[in-house]
């Protein structure tokens, strides 16, 4: 069938294409879309001497049910996936004790009355519950109250990483995680841990440079970027994500762990590299950070095979299914999103470097130059060409580009600069 060959075409960078795939995505959408995340913050952070947890809960029947119960780590940042059609408290308090209950003199905090927006709404920011844990004298002495037993259909905690070393070889960035990201974004979310990760730990001697794969992928797509980078200048950061979400709100996790982190360790600028669909997820955070911290510290952005001008794949997706990859509705030419980042520059002070790729004997079904996967008029749409500060191009396939020294050598002489 043409569409099953124009899809297969689109995901070939992860050969993640089968019939099967799409059994159950309409019923997985249609999950994802009656879920919305919540994340809070917490101050001040814990010190790791003693627990603190964070949970949300609700009465249900009664009772008191909760969700996602989970330490909070030292960045002081907990998230939870939870129903939308549901009114949740939401809270935080350090077990000084370490009964796993908490007790009137304990440091705590809540908030009530909290109502995610759905995962399916790209516009939708993820909401961010501030909590500042106080001892509260509101309770009578002696009282404890344990922490209400966990219902998972009402959500579970939304496991994420930030600033964590890792190796390329983690079982959580293997292939299948991929495939799950693409097809069952939800399911990503619960089983994998998406977030922004280290592969070694901080040095505020060197620049980060946070690499964003594409469809599909997994930060193993960045092997040999990661095995030979210039590490005595730069340190080495993944971002790692369902690529089967909308891309507005992958762009806005990517823009709030970049915040988070630099508010840690105060870095002064962080250059992104970005392949294929990441490089429209990059672009979009980018904006995101000037627009939410009122200046740039995303200096230099360079994109690799990116289809800027969309891929008519994801269109033919779009036709013939009722609930297609959420993701595919962005990627599809003349989408909302394509066409708001077209009317948008990049911030003053960020420069670009487009790097584009083409290789014979393409598939007949690829109309035009490609490079096996996007057409070259996509990844050269006059939109973006225009804007960049640089073009170069490279006679490399859509996967083969990421593995060349060539591409490695043009991106760090352009970072290299100024």
């Amino acid at each position: 069938m043409k569409i099953f060959r124009s899809l297969a075409l689109l995901l070939a960078p992860a050969l993640l294409f089968s019939s099967c795939q799409i059994i159950g995505l309409r019923q997985h959408v249609e999950r994802m879309e009656s879920f919305g995340i919540v994340t809070v913050r917490i101050s001040p952070p814990p010190t790791g001497a003693v627990t603190t947890y964070a949970a949300a809960w609700l009465k249900k029947n009664g009772e008191l049910r909760a969700a996602g119960v989970q330490r909070v780590g030292p960045n002081g940042v907990a998230s939870f996936t939870l129903r939308i059609d549901r009114s949740y408290m939401v809270g935080a308090f350090t077990d000084t004790n370490g009964n796993r209950s908490y007790d009137s003199t304990e440091p705590a905090d809540y908030v009530t009355a909290v109502t995610p927006l759905s995962l399916g709404d790209p516009n939708a920011s993820s909401k961010i519950v501030k909590l500042t844990l106080i001892e509260r004298h509101d309770l009578p002495p002696g009282t404890s109250m344990a922490i209400p037993k966990e219902d998972a259909e009402l959500g579970s905690r939304l496991n994420f990483g930030l600033g964590e070393v890792v190796s390329l070889d983690d079982e959580d960035f293997a292939t299948d995680a991929g495939g799950s990201g693409l097809w069952r974004p939800l399911t990503f979310l619960s089983e994998h841990r998406p977030g922004i990760y280290f592969t070694e730990p901080y040095d505020p001697a060197r620049i980060p440079v946070l690499l964003v794969y594409g469809i599909g992928g997994t930060p193993q797509d960045w092997r040999y970027f990661s095995e030979h980078f210039d590490r005595k200048r730069y340190q080495v950061w993944f971002l790692h994500y369902p690529s089967g979400m909308r891309l507005e709100r992958v762009a806005r996790a990517m823009a709030t762990g970049l915040g988070l982190l630099r508010e840690r360790y105060g870095f002064k600028q962080c250059d992104v590299v970005a392949h294929s669909m990441g490089g429209l997820v990059a672009r979009r955070a980018i904006e995101e950070l000037a627009i939410a911290t009122g200046t740039t510290f995303v200096p230099r952005f360079v994109s690799i095979s990116t289809p800027w001008g969309g891929h008519a794949a994801a269109s033919g997706g779009i036709r013939h299914l009722k609930k297609p990859v959420p993701s595919w509705l962005d990627v599809a030419p003349g989408s909302q999103f394509l066409n708001e980042m077209y009317s948008e520059r990049l911030p003053q002070g960020t420069r670009h470097l487009l790097i584009y790729g083409s290789a014979p004997g393409g598939p007949f079904w690829l109309k035009g130059e490609n490079d096996g996967v996007v057409t070259v008029e996509s990844e050269t749409d006059p939109r973006m060409k225009k804007a960049a500060t640089s073009v170069v191009h490279l006679p490399y396939g859509h996967v083969e580009i990421l593995q060349q020294d060539k591409t490695l050598t043009e991106t760090l002489r352009f970072l290299g600069q100024g």
